[in-house]
């Protein structure tokens, strides 16, 4: 019997998957198989641990010469490793060929006559990793210590690289050219490989021997001792490296940051505007760059205010307050002349919009007023005559796009997306002012990169993330738009063209937390960005108790589900880079991971009555979004396929149905479908509209709609199937965006309440009587789902942003 089992993933009780074609998820999915354990993560330690450079150091190979596990290709000659540019003690060469390819690997760039690719800095890596070592067969296990040494990544990351490296370079996996897979040995370059007649100066000519083996270690595997020898030569490298580059790393101030545009690889130097207590965010660079408006909160969790400073290190000044007082002033904006700073004055009951002089010479002057409006993220439009922001009415629904007159007009709508959504955030105009860049964040937490005319008109989507953006701006020539992402585990500041083409990173260096908040100079050199250091986490709290930590990490755990026999918490983290299904006990303890999709988006894990399967909604490379089953003995099962999303599942009292929505009908409008649990068709439940649906103990199905404020009762019907023909309203003021942060327990639905001054509440309201009971305030509450209810309603588990210091970084010459 499973009923005993707990999740865990050593790799040895792991069997892949191939569920391409077969109603499953992609090749590549690994999947646990019980029984289970954990083991624990790598940690570099101060001396002797890897030192990890932020872009691929090209450095060679060291140690004996390894043998080919697949021998050398026929008909290929040998190079005498002495000899051999991409094997002796030098750099890697600025440029080699692979094939027809020009590879530049300190450009992550690719070039074969007039096409030009380029490469993300770790796929780069596995191609040097393999030209170094052409016509052998590397392992899965050399490559892990070769490229991502040091870091715990999802299983498949390789797979994903590879795959990355046959699309550039226009590969076939069944008719190879360039790249042969080895069943179950890894996989070799078969292309040759040519480096030029004069090679790259050496970058240092010495290296120490390794350390030996303490007497009281005992004789390693042949496998253990080929990655203790991999770890040694990155460590020997590392250290090479620090020696040579710790003046120029210095000279910036601590920060290593290079741009991959052009020809080359251009180094920028980034250094702090900032470093007060508290948090600084909402930087905005003024037109000549020489100033930075940001707001700050005191350092004592108080209320924002307005300052600015110069933005260069070696300038002068210290931060001058344009603003004070209790409320909330935020989104500084920048007019074209530099002389004056727009921002948002926001108190309980709604935003205004005010201006001030850029030196602090003049009291505030009040622009409009927003009644019952939460304004974000403020801009000034190129020509001086408006100002676009991000807004929403009320304290829910999905935030939009507004232009506000600066004649004294009413504000104008520019953008209306679904009210399911949680919207449309960070605006930017163009350096033309006829375009609006902005984020679309949808139901399901994805993200596009859009533009809109500012004039109305259709939306233009150029990125499709699957990941947090947090902030954009133009380039100063507009050709391209700058976003702060976290895109397939590299996280930092990434272009696209606005024409198309594929985003390139810009890398920043180490240690520089969460990049959020770009802000380009418009008429010169330069760009600011916020380094946000909080994380978002689960905590837990019982009646008139404060929020408890329950689990943390240091990167995203979100969207817990408490199992029926109250045992073990289901929840989506980012810990091994990418979204997955993870479940811990029920104290937070022995997290571990169900899932190493490594690229689709996971959401809303949700146990079944028996506490043995958790469905969930996965989202493959940018399409639909479906709906899978993780079974009892691990297997990944998928449920639904049709055209359309399905998203928000949850199961039936009796585990025989799962529920659903999905905008599948003609119109598009979202409804509520539900699915036997063993696969079939899906039947549609509501003709009124739902995104989200569970049932209560009493057979009848409670709904939130998309377009409207609440929660909605759906009695069941003669045939136990609850229908929308007689429904009522419970007082639940659940928004249409919040629509997985709500459960039922019981007879109780617990659900999240939104007000306008940014706090929320946890409610319960009785879902026969309506009756309605507010359980706790809490504050820092995302926008993404996050509700969870122990069985009997003892303990409640919410998804809240745990604050934390950010300041603000310049990078003068971008």
């Amino acid at each position: 019997m499973w009923m005993g089992t707990r999740f865990g993933v050593p790799d040895e009780n792991l069997r892949t998957l191939n569920l391409a074609g077969t109603g499953r998820f992609p090749s590549g999915c690994k999947v646990a198989a019980a029984p289970w354990q954990v083991y624990p993560p790598v940690t570099a330690t101060e001396t002797g641990g890897p030192w990890r450079s932020p872009m691929p150091l090209c450095l060679p190979g060291a140690g004996p010469t390894r043998a080919s596990r697949g021998g050398p290709l026929p008909g290929r000659p040998s190079m005498d490793p002495a000899t051999d540019p991409l094997t002796s003690d030098s750099t890697l060469p600025s440029r080699l060929r692979i094939g027809d390819w020009r590879v530049e690997p300190m450009a992550n760039r690719l070039q074969r006559e007039d096409e030009v690719r380029r490469l993300e800095p770790k796929v780069m890596e596995v191609l040097v990793t393999m030209a170094r070592r052409p016509g052998e067969t590397i392992s899965r296990d050399e490559f892990m210590a070769e490229v991502w040494a040091g870091t715990i990544v999802t299983d498949d990351v390789l797979a994903r690289c590879i795959s990355e490296l046959r699309k550039a370079l226009g590969d076939s996996a069944r008719s190879p050219e360039y790249i042969e897979t080895i069943r179950k040995r890894g996989y070799r370059l078969i292309a040759p490989v040519r480096v030029p007649e004069t090679p790259a100066p050496t970058a240092f000519v010495a290296r120490p021997a390794a350390s030996p083996v303490p007497a009281s270690r005992p004789s390693p595997s042949p496998r253990e001792a080929r990655r203790d020898d991999l770890r040694q030569r990155k460590r020997t490298r590392a250290r090479a490296f620090w020696i040579v580059g710790l003046a120029v790393l210095l000279g910036v101030g601590g920060f290593a940051a290079y741009r991959a545009f052009g020809d080359g690889l251009q180094p920028l130097g980034s250094v702090p505007v900032t470093s007060l207590p508290g948090v600084e965010r909402d930087p905005a660079l003024s037109p000549d760059g020489r100033m930075v408006a940001y707001a700050w909160d005191g350092g004592d969790g108080g209320a924002f205010n307005v300052y600015v400073q110069p933005a260069s290190a070696d300038a002068s000044g210290q931060p001058r307050a344009l603003t004070s007082g209790d409320a909330d002033d935020h989104s500084p904006a920048w007019s074209p002349d530099g002389e004056r700073v727009a921002f948002a004055r926001c108190l309980p009951d709604g935003c205004n919009v005010f201006t001030t002089a850029a030196d602090g010479s003049e009291e505030p002057r009040q622009l409009a007023v927003l009644e019952r409006f939460q304004v974000r993220h403020l801009v000034w439009s190129p020509d001086g005559t408006r100002l676009a922001f991000a807004g929403r009415r009320g304290g829910s629904g999905a935030f939009g796009l507004h232009l506000l007159p600066l004649d004294g007009g009413p504000p104008q709508r520019l953008t209306a997306p679904p009210a399911t959504y949680p919207g449309d955030l960070y605006p930017a105009f163009g350096p033309e002012g006829d375009r609006l860049a902005f984020v679309r964040t949808a139901l399901d937490g994805r993200q596009d990169v859009c533009t809109v005319p500012v004039d109305g008109g259709t939306v233009t989507r150029h990125v499709l993330e699957q990941k947090g953006v947090t902030g954009l701006d133009w380039s100063t020539d507009g050709k391209e738009i700058v976003y702060a992402a976290n895109r397939e585990g590299t996280a930092g500041l990434w272009s696209v063209e606005v024409a198309g083409g594929r985003p390139r990173w810009i890398a920043l260096g180490t240690d520089i937390g969460e990049v959020s908040e770009p802000s380009i100079a418009d008429a010169a050199r330069g760009l600011v960005f916020a380094q946000r250091l909080s994380r978002t986490q689960i905590v837990g709290l019982y009646r008139d108790g404060q929020p408890e930590p329950v689990i943390s990490s240091t990167r995203e755990d979100t969207q817990p589900d408490v199992s029926p026999d109250g045992e073990r918490i289901a929840f989506v983290s980012t810990r091994s880079g990418a979204h997955e299904v993870w479940v811990a006990d029920r104290d937070g303890r022995s997290p571990r991971p169900l899932t190493s999709f490594g690229g689709p988006r996971v959401s809303t894990p949700r146990w079944a009555p028996g506490s043995e399967r958790i469905v969930f909604a996965a989202r493959q490379d940018g399409a639909q979004a479906d709906l899978f089953v993780i079974e009892p003995d691990g297997e990944i099962r998928r449920l639904t396929d049709a055209p359309g999303d399905e998203v928000a599942p949850s199961w039936s009292r009796d585990g025989e149905w799962v529920y659903f929505a999905s905008p599948r009908a003609r119109n598009g409008m979202w409804q509520i479908y539900r699915v036997p649990a063993q696969g079939g068709e899906a039947q549609v439940v509501t003709r009124y509209g739902g995104v989200a649906a569970m049932e209560a103990s009493d057979g009848a199905l409670l709904v939130v709609r998309p377009d409207r404020r609440g929660l909605y009762r759906l009695p069941p019907g003669p045939d136990g199937v609850a229908r929308d023909n007689n429904v009522t309203r419970l007082r639940a003021n659940v928004a249409p965006a919040d629509w997985s942060n709500w459960m039922v327990d019981g007879v109780w639905a617990y659900v999240l309440e939104r007000h306008v001054d940014g706090t929320a509440a946890v409610v319960r309201v009785e879902t026969v009587s309506s009756e309605r009971e507010v359980l706790a305030r809490l504050d820092g509450i995302p926008d993404q789902p996050g509700l969870a209810v122990m069985p009997g309603g003892e303990r409640i588990f919410v998804t809240q942003v745990e604050r934390g210091d950010s300041d603000i970084a310049y990078v003068p010459d971008f």
